[in-house]
């Protein structure tokens, strides 16, 4: 299921409603031509609580044909929450195998937060706020805003843009804090946003 595309009814991912199910040792390939632009994901919907909670997921990123403002950024993150079997992980990982966001002072980071998740986390910026510029691959446009937390539901899909203008190792975390800290310290939905002199630093 292309989450948040809108594809032909025949391409939606859905076994017995919109296709049969690709049952073992066979293949179906998707095809379609992308009409709406923006953050989105895929996942499974077949024993979806087994088989996402497992990883069958990712994020599905269409490019605006043209940009505005808001879309001009120096690099970009895909961050996909999970809290089902693998634990509260950030693209498949806790706290502290995740990968941080890392960017030069004086650019601009585009975080997309996916949550293929069953809980809602607020996810907060220590040391900077974010101007939220999507939601659900729509943009905001006049109606974007600041914040330094961000609830994202399950099933969400939110943009947002930090421009990094000092340095420094920043803390990254979901704001349900049994998510994040234990008796033994940090574990699961915790990152980093390191801010490095120079593109080459990063």
């Amino acid at each position: 299921h292309f989450h948040g595309v809108e594809v032909p009814n025949d391409q939606d991912g859905v076994p017995y409603i919109t296709q049969p199910p690709i049952k073992p040792g066979e293949t179906y390939a998707y095809e379609f031509t992308v009409p709406n632009a923006g953050s989105h994901m895929y996942h499974s919907h077949h024993n979806a609580t087994d088989q996402v909670g497992r990883g069958l997921l990712g994020g599905f990123v269409i490019e605006p044909r043209t940009k505005t403002a808001d879309d001009k950024f120096d690099r970009e993150y895909v961050w996909i929450s999970n809290d089902a079997l693998g634990g509260f992980t950030i693209n498949g990982h806790g706290f502290p195998a995740v990968v941080p966001v890392v960017v030069a002072q004086g650019e601009t980071v585009r975080v997309r937060f996916m949550n293929e998740g069953n809980m809602m986390h607020p996810w907060h910026s220590h040391g900077y706020r974010m101007k939220v510029v999507a939601r659900d691959g729509y943009p905001l446009e006049g109606a974007a805003f600041d914040c330094d937390t961000l609830g994202v539901n399950p099933g969400e899909r939110w943009d947002v843009n930090i421009t990094a203008d000092r340095l420094g190792i920043w803390a990254f975390h979901c704001h349900i804090l049994p998510h994040v800290e234990g008796a033994d310290g940090m574990f699961g939905m915790v990152t980093a946003l390191i801010v490095v002199p120079t593109k080459e630093d990063v």
